[in-house]
């Protein structure tokens, strides 16, 4: 059966990529946790398909004011197996560690979901915690920028849901580019005006780093990262814009912009919507970005994606889907820009992992 372009069989199975189940390890339960729990427990995305023997990386967070040990276990989904499942930790107070578990054999899904258990057991009390991990990686292909998803069969779509519209992200790498196709599901696209204007937009805003480049706390520090801002001016067009490179002040990203002496005409970008989903197919040059993020199979690095829609659903938000911990929220993880219409809670980091590898199969 030929399924509709690029969403095809995920269109009917829908995943979202979030934290799940347990209260403590849910957003709006982040100062119940903290008092009541030592330690705060989360996974990064698989930088390569679950075939090509990923790493599930666990992030313990030390809660309390005293030094805290422990031993951290991890449950891999049915038919996987880990070279080591659990691993011993001691923190200082408020110190936070990684803990990496070889993934020895792993089976691929369609839809691009993976629960695993993580259990913490130290000081008195076991903290348990399940997430959906996604693999968040770019096979190697060079796609057409044509408007066409077609070239997207072969790609690793990463879902979440906001409010009921779904969100996908797909990433190709190639030796010239780095290429994105997003694709917003939202009840109307309201466009960029031309000329540009103070009126808000849809958008999508991109953020791409090296993996070991941290977000500064400070406006006078460097941003650290390249930003892009991916708008649309019709259903079928579209223009880039450059927000910032490494070297930025974080200070001038937080101004509000005006957009035209921020267009980036390296980019190859089309636009196009059909059937309740706006498709947004970027592919920047590496040229740009090297020096930082050189291209190459087994590559990690950093990309998140916020996706505006001020009309519907507001801010759509990878880093929260990802599984972000309340508290990694940051202003200063993203630029302001004219147009832009923010909620009252700052957006979260932009630090969440991705991969390069030579193909999803």
């Amino acid at each position: 059966m030929r399924h509709p372009p690029f969403l095809g069989p995920y269109a009917s199975r829908l995943v979202p990529i979030a934290l799940v189940l347990t209260a403590a390890s849910a957003p709006w339960a982040a100062s119940r946790s903290e008092a009541a729990e030592p330690v705060a427990l989360r996974v990064d995305s698989f930088a390569v398909s679950p075939a090509h023997t990923p790493s599930a990386v666990v992030h313990v967070k030390n809660l309390t004011q005293a030094c805290y040990e422990g031993v951290v276990r991890v449950k891999a989904p049915a038919g996987w197996s880990l070279k080591m499942e659990q691993q011993s930790v001691a923190l200082a107070a408020g110190d936070t560690k990684q803990l990496r578990y070889l993934v020895q054999r792993g089976v691929a899904v369609e839809e691009n979901s993976y629960s695993l258990e993580v259990s913490a057991a130290g000081a008195g009390a076991t903290v348990a915690h399940r997430q959906n991990v996604a693999a968040a990686s770019a096979p190697y292909f060079k796609p057409q920028v044509d408007g066409d998803a077609s070239d997207w069969k072969d790609a690793i779509p990463v879902t979440w849901t906001t409010r009921a519209k779904a969100t996908t992200v797909s990433t190709y790498w190639n030796r010239k580019q780095f290429a994105v196709l997003i694709a917003v599901a939202e009840d109307r696209l309201v466009p960029l005006e031309a000329g540009g204007s103070s009126r808000t937009f849809d958008a999508v805003q991109l953020a791409i780093s090296s993996h070991d480049a941290p977000t500064d706390s400070a406006p006078d520090g460097d941003a650290g990262r390249y930003e892009f801002l991916l708008a649309p001016t019709s259903p079928s067009a579209g223009r880039c814009f450059l927000l910032a490179i490494p070297g930025t002040r974080l200070a001038q990203t937080q101004s509000v912009r005006e957009l035209e002496a921020l267009a980036y005409g390296d980019a190859e970008l089309a636009v196009w919507r059909k059937d309740g989903i706006t498709y947004y197919e970027c592919a920047v040059p590496f040229k740009l970005i090297r020096d930082d993020i050189p291209p190459g199979e087994g590559r990690e690095f950093c990309l998140s994606v916020l996706v505006h829609d001020p009309d519907g659903t507001g801010i759509r938000d990878w880093g929260e889907a990802a599984g972000l911990w309340p508290w990694q929220r940051n202003r200063l993880a993203w630029s302001q820009w004219q147009g832009a219409a923010w909620g009252e809670r700052p957006p979260f980091d932009n630090k969440t992992p991705w991969g390069m590898c030579s193909s999803k199969y």
